[in-house]
């Protein structure tokens, strides 16, 4: 009742629930990542920031693959000193290492460490928690309309390029 009050008098204020729409997606985001890292900070894992924690789990679900680091540039779509400061940082840390290629000693494939791996299984944890809690008193019908909704924006944002 409250949050209609609150869309209602959004509205009468001159801004449309679809001015908020990117205000929402982005606090909701901050929200969760500050969570995020108070549970694994929790699990005693606190060299590793929430960047280094999607490059990692990239990384181990594609632990069959050569993976470089163009790969990661491309597939998280952020710049190469982006990239660079993060696997320098992760090396350094002991998540990850790279390794030379035999065929051509400039590219180097990005490869988790055995800390890595755990640090990735502790953190995953930790998300399987914080999903669960997020999708409390939310069905399955309006989980799968929220899921349809929020690829379609981020279709929308992709196809405006």
């Amino acid at each position: 009742m409250i949050q209609e009050e609150e869309e209602v008098k959004s509205l009468e204020d001159g801004n449309s629930i679809n001015d908020q729409v990117g205000f929402e997606i982005h606090r909701t985001a901050h929200m969760m990542s500050r969570r995020l890292e108070a549970g694994v900070k929790s699990q005693g894992i606190d060299e590793m920031t929430l960047t280094h924690g999607w490059i990692i789990r990239f990384l181990y679900d594609n632990r069959d693959k050569d993976i470089y680091q163009k790969d990661i540039e491309k597939y998280f779509l952020v710049g190469r000193s982006t990239v660079t400061n993060s696997i320098q940082l992760m090396e350094k840390k002991g998540l990850i290492r790279r390794k030379s290629v035999e065929c051509d000693a400039r590219l180097k494939k990005v490869i988790l460490t055995e800390k890595g791996i755990r640090a990735h299984e502790t953190v995953e944890k930790t998300i399987r928690s914080l999903n669960g809690g997020l999708l409390e008193g939310i069905g399955e019908k309006d989980t799968d309309i929220f899921l349809k909704v929020i690829r379609k924006i981020r279709q929308n944002i992709e196809d405006e390029k």
